[in-house]
């Protein structure tokens, strides 16, 4: 269950049954998939993704991962659900099949760019760079201590955290436009 107060986790046998812990909504908590097909929820500390069918709530898959679950998110295109796992790595599963596709095992956090051809993948808060979301092929590393926290829903922004004590907005045509000058820039021919 969701509301103002946050998400909780109940069975039909505990409604009505008093308090519980409630825990604020975040990305990864519980998600709708971009096209509304899909609610996907998960409790702390399990490596289980339950998904539902919306809008009836039919309980459609158990996803079960390495080790516990962090956070998870759609694609933008709604036809994958990539899990992160902070010891287990990023976990990738087809909403057509609910089957995994593939895993990466040294990274351990995901963020899709907006258009889905990439996304911004780390480990530990530490390493992390842009990749192309079909191959997985590095196109940028990121420095050392640049953390990708979120991207803007045109795309166009990216917030980072720098050495867990900065943040920065980056203007994204404004950074490819400075790493073309210096041939650094990634393709777009995907």
């Amino acid at each position: 269950m969701s509301g103002a107060r946050g998400s909780a986790l109940v069975g039909h046998e505990q409604l009505g049954a008093g308090p519980r812990e409630w825990k604020r909504s975040v990305d990864g908590l519980n998600g709708v998939s971009p096209d509304g097909r899909w609610l996907a929820m998960f409790r702390s500390y399990t490596p289980h993704v339950v998904v539902h069918r919306l809008p009836d709530l039919e309980r459609v898959a158990i996803l079960t991962n390495a080790s516990s679950v962090h956070s998870f998110e759609f694609s933008p295109a709604g036809d994958e659900l990539a899990v992160s796992c902070p010891v287990g790595g990023v976990e990738f599963w087809s909403t057509a099949t609910w089957q995994r596709t593939r895993t990466i095992t040294n990274l351990n956090h995901q963020l899709y760019s907006a258009d889905g051809r990439t996304m911004w993948l780390t480990q530990q808060f530490r390493a992390g760079g842009l990749y192309d979301a079909r191959t997985l092929e590095l196109l940028l590393p990121l420095p050392v201590g640049t953390y990708p926290l979120a991207v803007s829903p045109d795309g166009r922004r990216l917030a980072v955290s720098v050495d867990l004590r900065r943040l920065q907005v980056w203007d994204l045509a404004e950074v490819r436009q400075q790493l073309g000058q210096l041939g650094l820039d990634w393709s777009e021919s995907q």
